[in-house]
């Protein structure tokens, strides 16, 4: 559309330089050429004004977050959870994770700083949350609370968890 500009630019300009050579050898074209650059004109600038407001916007920046929860007391299903989760992520999202479309993080949620996610996200135990942000605020989220079901079998684990954070990644 830019380019699209340009060239009426360059023809306008064209005519303009016509218009004073013209302008000089009489009265009449002179009113008669100086209307038409008017006119131009505010075609120009009307074409730029629509052009610019159908300019697409910049993509939207999508981060999901993955969030595991724990308490500072571990037992082993809470390890065996820790360790699933960062192992399907380092094998299913590798890309994503070094592009940071994604983000594992493990928390411990009974340190005074992270008490708020609670709250947040209103769980009691040990947890694995999604969080989808949009340019950096959070749009949705998701507590997989499946997980404590799906442990024991790693493969029904991982399509678990890689079917909700694909959903998470779609628009």
């Amino acid at each position: 559309m830019r380019i699209y500009i340009l060239i009426k630019c360059r023809i306008i300009l064209i005519f303009i330089n016509l218009v004073f050579y013209i302008s000089k050898k009489s009265k009449f074209m002179k009113r008669y050429y100086t209307k038409s650059i008017i006119v131009l004109a505010v075609l120009l600038f009307s074409s730029y004004i629509s052009t610019s407001a159908v300019e697409p916007k910049a993509k939207d920046s999508i981060r999901v977050e993955v969030i595991y929860f724990h308490a500072t007391q571990r037992c082993p299903g809470c390890i065996a959870i820790e360790e699933l989760t960062e192992s399907c992520m380092d094998g299913l999202f590798s890309k994503e994770l070094k592009d940071s479309t994604t983000i594992y993080r493990s928390i411990d949620f009974l340190e005074p700083a992270n008490e708020h996610f609670q709250d947040e996200y209103k769980f009691d135990f040990q947890t694995l949350i999604l969080s989808k942000k949009v340019n950096g605020k959070e749009v949705k989220w998701k507590n997989l609370d499946k997980i404590w079901d799906l442990y024991a079998n790693p493969e029904k684990y991982a399509r678990y968890l890689e079917s909700e954070v694909r959903k998470m990644l779609k628009k």
